[in-house]
């Protein structure tokens, strides 16, 4: 999979919203450390944009951001090799478990939902989930998008040998239904609100589908198999997971902040994500932390739909696919971060 592109090392930072963490003083030496995260650029809810937003960014390590379009292409780069450290949805890490690479995912993330833009959309003239029976829909493939298109139809008594199914990225897609090659587009976000300007009718919300237990869209942190036995390197991803969940508690504390970096960052009006950004994080609060049962629980709900549609050679283990080896340290970076800044902390409603 392609590198999108790459961000410069990111040692530094600053935010007049909040001070930097200071490193720990104890522990392995992180002076030497170069971390490479795979994440998802700013206009798509990247780690870079959280962080510096947070103030952050100034790391007692090196942190080099290499930006791809979706969580499956990001958590293969760690696979590969070419990356420390990914986030990646629930859908994604099913299906790269499920295609015979073991991943160490060691954290597991909550991601709020934003149900107001997860959505399929289709040509005019089409009216319901059902209308698509033989009809071309575009999804991404490995993706929430996927996902979430399988259980739209299955509501509608469909399965994927029921349409004819089109795997593209979030602007082909696009392009595609716009142009008229597809006639509905599983997608979200930006892709979705064009579409939508365009006259082309919502479908169906694939929000609702996506909340698991933990109240929101589960997904994880994949470390580089490697790394785990590197005392230094599993400090830093330790510490920059803390960081994270730091930066989420930010974004609560300071809504108005956050939503206008988000509005730039993803040209949106300001009002549509300050709307959104409220009633998604007073539904369930963006975290991240160690590794939880009820998210494996989840993550195995939707390995088993793949393989009911006969999209998987398999069944797959979800469990054995997660490495709780750095749950203590992930726990311990969260416990400093909640000490350095309290009052962000204390924030779990957006007002």
């Amino acid at each position: 999979m392609t590198l999108a592109a790459c961000g410069s090392d990111s040692g530094g930072g600053s935010s007049a919203a909040a001070s930097p963490a200071a490193a720990a003083s104890s522990g392995p030496d992180l002076s030497g450390v170069t971390l490479r995260v795979a994440t998802y650029p700013a206009a798509i809810g990247g780690d870079e944009a959280l962080l510096k937003a947070a103030g952050l960014l100034d790391t007692p390590y090196k942190v080099r951001f290499q930006t791809y379009p979706d969580g499956g292409a990001q958590t293969a780069a760690v696979n590969q090799g070419s990356a420390d450290l990914a986030r990646g949805s629930g859908v994604a890490n099913v299906l790269i478990a499920a295609g015979g690479t073991k991943p160490n995912f060691v954290s597991v993330a909550t991601l709020r939902l934003p149900t107001s833009l997860q959505w399929t959309v289709a040509k005019k003239g089409i009216t319901s989930i059902a209308d698509l029976r033989g009809r071309k829909v575009a999804y991404t493939k490995n993706t929430t998008t996927q996902y979430f298109l399988l259980k739209q139809l299955a509501s509608a008594g469909l399965t994927f040998k029921d349409i004819q199914p089109v795997p593209l990225t979030p602007a082909d897609g696009l392009s595609a239904l716009l142009g008229g090659s597809v006639d509905a587009l599983a997608g979200f976000g930006k892709t979705v609100q064009v579409a939508v300007a365009k006259g082309n009718p919502i479908l169906a919300d694939g929000g609702p589908i996506l909340k698991g237990s933990l109240g929101g869209l589960v997904g994880a942190y994949n470390a580089y198999t490697t790394d785990l036995d590197d005392p230094a390197k599993s400090a830093a991803i330790a510490d920059y997971i803390g960081r994270i969940e730091a930066s989420f508690a930010w974004t609560r504390a300071h809504p108005a902040e956050w939503n206008k970096i988000t509005a730039t960052n993803t040209n949106q009006p300001l009002e549509s994500v300050t709307a959104n950004f409220k009633a998604s994080e007073n539904s369930a609060n963006s975290a991240v932390g160690p590794v939880d049962p009820k998210a494996l629980a989840d993550q195995q709900g939707i390995a088993d739909t793949f393989q009911a549609a006969g999209l998987l050679p398999g069944k797959v283990d979800v469990a054995g696919s997660y490495n709780t080896k750095l749950n203590p340290a992930i726990a311990a970076a969260i416990t400093s971060y909640k000490a350095k800044f309290p009052a962000n902390f204390a924030v779990t409603t957006v007002q």
